[in-house]
């Protein structure tokens, strides 16, 4: 994901051009399934506040599901400034990391870890979670790779949006943060690290019982 962020950086603006995202926006991405676990209404309801407060802030979601009818009624009774990509497969999700600026994940409890952060990060990009997302503790540390609030509460979702939206900046410098994070600690040499340390430490205690 990092390899391909990167090299689609010089093609940013065509990218968020074709999502209809503006230069001077702050695009918010949501990435997952439709369905309930996944909140993507809250992630609408966030939006729709940040832009009545006055945020030049746009959403980009990324995904089909059952919700789908009920996120279009939602967007167009709204008039909220969200475009709705569809199923993007793993060599094609690339693009809209590339062209956003924060993802968003407002998941519930069924949420136990959530891999599109991880994958967010290795592209640049800081992450707003709900405190229900299980890898909030691991890799969103406040106001240095991004932001939680409680789970459902939808007006400081859109107040993390309104908050973050005010300095584009300062969301790109932590995106850098995040993404430094995780390709150093999480990557699969760290994973093997940790499954070996566990190994040792599993051996020395059974040859302690004997």
């Amino acid at each position: 994901f990092s390899a391909q962020a990167g090299q689609l950086l010089t093609q940013r603006s065509a990218l968020r051009h074709h999502w209809n995202i503006l230069d001077d926006e702050v695009c918010f991405l949501f990435v997952g399934k439709l369905i309930p676990k996944k909140r993507v209404m809250d992630f609408l309801a966030g939006i729709d506040l940040a832009r009545r407060a006055g945020a030049k802030v746009t959403g980009l979601v990324v995904g089909t599901g059952e919700q789908m009818e009920a996120v279009r009624a939602f967007v167009g009774a709204r008039r909220v400034p969200v475009t709705l990509a569809g199923f993007l497969n793993q060599s094609e999700v690339a693009r809209a990391y590339a062209a956003a600026d924060c993802l968003v994940l407002p998941s519930d409890f069924g949420e136990t870890w959530g891999l599109v952060v991880n994958e967010a990060m290795a592209c640049g990009l800081p992450a707003i979670v709900s405190d229900q997302v299980g890898c909030g503790p691991d890799l969103v540390t406040e106001n240095e790779t991004g932001w939680v609030f409680p789970m459902g509460d939808v007006a400081a979702l859109g107040g993390c949006m309104t908050h973050s939206a005010a300095d584009a900046p300062r969301l790109a410098a932590m995106g850098f943060v995040a993404q430094k994070r995780v390709l150093h600690d999480y990557s699969i040499s760290r994973a093997v690290d940790g499954t070996m340390q566990a190994i040792t430490w599993l051996m020395a205690g059974s040859r302690g019982a004997a």
